[in-house]
Formats: structure tokens, sequence, C-alpha cells
């Protein structure tokens, strides 16, 4: 019979061989192309700015609302790969790897071998560490930076060496200059020094941040300030109106919706189900780790009060800290299912035990369900030039498109602009009426020569029931139709 430490790392390896394979021609995100395009401008200008989402709060001349390390490690891969689709997917995947042996060398450290490979397979499994560490967004930078910055917290609370303590505030500014979600670690280490009556301890904390968190403003300058970056914050469609900014009454009402970031679908649910149950029956054991519960509480409650929206990737931000939770209470499960041991209200362990296994098989079936998903559906990099060439011909720099997102791969330094078909739905947002032909007079006025919209944003632009009639009025003509993408010409841009 198989050992259960063996039968986890044959797990682990396999789901490895689904992630190596995922990678290989994964399909792009659309935050690959519209945060990516952030670190190309940053290489070729010297600054960032946005053709993709050109018109909206004037990031086609500067945009200074973004992810300020992350843009700035992007801009270091582009240099030293090239631009490119994998060149920034692969951005994420090294802090993966990083973040991977900390974790691995800590719950090793801390709760044993066989708890540490149990809790490698549970990250590997886990459909949003699957999907994300391979999409060019920051969550698994800040992920990493963070859970460093617990690991120097969590060493003061326990030796009291103040380098310890700078050290964590540094990491905790480098999250947030990441992300600004990032400053739920600034908040929750301060917060949980000042929970322990450590205040001067506090106050290093603060400032020992400072450093790091100043890379956040290195493209400020007198033009593009303070004043610029909230324009382009508070105005933002994408952002729809944030509740985060101090003038909004419905700042801490955010905290009573924090739950549906929780349960969005069934990854999220399976996962959090397991959470709630490791969490109640095991906290006899767990409450003896009071500064790691103390702190993964402040840090969900930050996030609720800084994230603008309750997507789910924002939580891989604390998930080490959950996957650490999980990890504990299964393994002392395991270690108790034979005997008499008892859990929260006198609860045995072998009778929880059943239920435990469950919640497991539900969170891997799930969690495998989707990154096979993930795994399988694949992009070919060369489908843009052969469209291109196809339907526009020579391309040179003064030829303009309204485009897909990811149409920027391998086909940005052939177009004067390439302009995302998102931006025109943030328009909508905004209250532009961009709808049949006042679409059309929008994409003419700005000077775009092609449209290549999918069905979706045909809809969506009120132009899928246009007769070639209806577009030869507005001055276009349908080029043609290639997959789930229609080619339309403007006659005279």
């Amino acid at each position: 019979m198989i050992k259960p430490a063996v039968s986890v790392k044959i797990a682990l390896i396999a789901v490895a061989l689904l992630y190596l394979y995922s990678l290989w021609h994964r399909e792009p995100d659309v935050d690959d192309a519209w945060i990516g395009e952030h670190a190309y401008w940053l290489v070729e200008k010297g600054y960032v700015k946005s053709e993709l989402m050109h018109g909206i709060t004037n990031q086609h001349v500067r945009n200074i609302v973004h992810h300020k390390l992350f843009t700035l490690n992007g801009a270091l891969f582009i240099v030293l790969f090239g631009f490119s689709l994998w060149t920034l997917k692969s951005v994420s995947l090294m802090w993966l790897m990083i973040f991977s042996i900390i974790f691995f060398i800590t719950i090793r450290r801390k709760e044993g071998s066989p708890a540490a490979w149990f809790a490698m397979l549970l990250m590997a499994v886990n459909a949003f560490i699957f999907q994300y560490s391979f999409v060019y967004r920051p969550e698994i930078m800040v992920m990493t930076l963070g859970f460093i910055s617990w690991l120097f917290l969590d060493q003061y609370l326990q030796n009291k060496k103040i380098y310890t303590l700078i050290f964590s505030g540094i990491f905790a500014g480098l999250a947030a200059s990441a992300h600004l979600n990032g400053l739920i670690f600034i908040m929750a280490g301060g917060l949980l020094l000042l929970w322990n009556r450590k205040l001067l301890p506090a106050i290093i904390f603060g400032l020992s941040v400072l450093p790091s968190l100043m890379i956040y403003f290195f493209d400020f300058t007198r033009e593009y300030g303070f004043s610029y970056w909230l324009y382009q914050l508070n105005d933002a469609p994408a952002l729809h109106k944030s509740s985060i900014l101090p003038h909004s009454l419905s700042f801490f009402g955010k905290i009573f919706r924090e739950h549906m970031r929780f349960f969005h679908s069934p990854a999220e649910i399976s996962q959090s189900l397991l959470l709630l149950f490791c969490l109640i029956l095991g906290y006899p054991f767990l409450k003896q780790k009071k500064a790691l519960l103390r702190y993964f509480l402040l840090l969900v409650i930050s996030l609720s009060l800084v994230a603008v929206h309750t997507t789910s990737k924002y939580m891989l931000m604390y998930m080490p800290f959950i996957l650490y939770i999980i990890t504990i209470t299964f393994v002392h499960i395991y270690n108790g299912r034979k005997t008499e041991q008892k859990l929260l209200r006198g609860i045995q362990v072998k009778k929880a035990w059943p239920w435990a296994v469950a919640l497991l098989f539900i969170y891997f079936s799930i969690g495998m369900i989707r990154n096979i998903q993930i795994s399988t559906r694949k992009f070919d990099p060369g489908k843009h030039a052969e469209l291109s060439n196809k339907y526009i011909g020579a391309r040179q720099d003064t030829v303009r498109v309204i485009a897909p997102m990811d149409f920027i791969f391998n086909e940005i330094e052939h177009f004067g602009r390439i302009q995302g078909d998102l931006s025109f739905a943030d328009m909508q947002k905004a209250g532009h009426d961009l709808h049949g032909k006042s679409f059309l007079k929008m994409a003419d006025s700005l000077g775009i020569h092609y449209l290549l919209l999918s069905d979706h944003y045909l809809e969506k632009f009120g132009l899928d029931g246009f007769t070639v009639a209806d577009f030869r009025s507005a001055g276009f003509t349908i080029a043609g139709k290639e997959e789930n993408l229609q080619i339309i010409k403007n006659e005279e841009p």
C-alpha cells in the first residue's frame, strides 16, 4: 500500500506536469495586454501611457495609475528578453518560483516535512494560483512580498530584534508599491503590533515602510503629480467610481460585502468551505498561533476596505495564510484520526476525519477541473499577423485599428495605434453614447482605419444587426470575417 507521504508527492508531480503543459501557448488574459502595455511604453518612451485605453482619463498621454514596482519588473524582462506575451507571463512565474521555495521551507521548519509537501499540493491544485501565476498581474508578486513581510514580523514578535521589524516594513512597502492593494500588509502589520500593545515598534514599522513605498511615486512629476493621479483614479470607468476614497460614505460598508469575495463560483466556495471547516473545528490548536490568526483576520478586513472590487483574484494576496491554516488543521486531524482526541465542542477527530476528506476531495476536484480547462485553451501567436496581412496589407506606423486587447502581441510595433475594444466598453460605462452609428462616428473621429470586432462587441456596440448598406451610409465597409472577428474598414478616415 502506498504511504500517504508518497501519494502526496505523486499527486504533486502529476499536477506539476499539467501545469508545465498549461504554460505552452497558454491563451492570453485581458490583463496580459492591459497591464503589459504599461511596461512596453515604459521601455519605449521612458514613461507609462496606454494606447489600448486611448481617450480614457488622458492615458494615451501619460498614465500614472498603474502597478509601479510590477511595471518596472515587467520593463526589466522586456529589456532582457524582448516584448512578447510569454515574456510578460514569465514575470509572475518567476515570483511563483520564489514564493514556492520560501513557503515550502517555512512550513517544513514550522510544521514538518509531511505538512510542507501537503501544503505544496494544496498550492499546486489551487485554481487561482494555477491561473494567475502565468498571467501578467501583480498578485503573485504582492503575495510573495507580503508573505516575506509577515515572516519577518513573526520573527520580531518572537525574538524582539529590531532589524526583523525593519525588514518587515520594507517588504510591506514593496508589496504596496507593486499594487496598492498591498497596503493591506502595512495596515495588518501596524495593527497587529498595536493589538499586541507595541506602540513604539508600530511606529518603527511604519517608518521602515516609507523608503520602499516611495517607489510608487517614481513617475510623479510637477506636471503629472498627485492631482493628476487623483483625476485618473476617480474618473477611470474600470474603477466604477471607487469607494476607497476618503469622501465616500460607503467606505466602511464594504466590510459587510467582503463575504462575496469568498463565494463567487465553485472554486471559491470549495476553498472557503474547507477553510471555514478548518478554522472552526481546528480552533483549539490553531489558537496557539494567535499572531497568525490575528494577522490573517486583519488582512481580510484591510482588503475589504482597500480593494475596489470583490473579485476573487485579490484573495491571492493572503492565499499563503489560507493554505497554512488548512495545512495545520488537516495534518492535525490526519494524525489523530484513529485516536480519541477531541476538537471544538468535544467533536472527536475520528468523526471529523471523513468530513475533512470529503471537503478536501471537493476542493481538489473543482480545482483540477478548472486547471484542466485552463491548460487546454491554447493561443496561436501568429494568427494576428496572418489576419493583418490578409486584410490590411502593408502595415505602416500611420494605421490605426480598434481590435481585441491581445492584438498588441506581435503587432504593437506594426501599427500607429492599437486601441482596445474594451476601451469603448469603458467609455459606455462613463455614460458615452456608443451604440450603432454613434460608435462608428466616434471611431471615425479618432481616425480609426479598421475595426476588428468580435460577435460580443458587435452586439455591445449595436452593430450586430447592421447591413452592408448601414455600414456604407456611415462610411464603413465590411472587409470580411475570420473566426469570431468581423473586419470593418473605414473608407475615409
